[in-house]
């Protein structure tokens, strides 16, 4: 049976004004560190923050453990 290893990394949002969107910095430049380790992505949480909007995203990744 396989098992896994699972790691989350939590990137903070800019925010551009009160009512605008939000950029995440540098999110490629995460996926693509994180690939190079061996880490797979599997999905994002977007924690709530006050009036249900967000300030941080934090990324799942996983991988095959390669021991036990």
């Amino acid at each position: 049976m396989e098992k896994y290893e699972y790691k989350t990394i939590k990137l903070k949002q800019k925010s551009w004004g009160l009512i605008s969107s939000r950029s995440i910095p540098d999110l490629e430049k995460e996926l693509n560190e994180q690939a190079k380790e061996g880490w797979r992505y599997v999905e994002h949480i977007l924690p709530s923050a006050a009036f249900g909007d967000s300030d941080a995203i934090v990324l799942v990744f996983e991988r095959k453990k390669m021991y036990g």
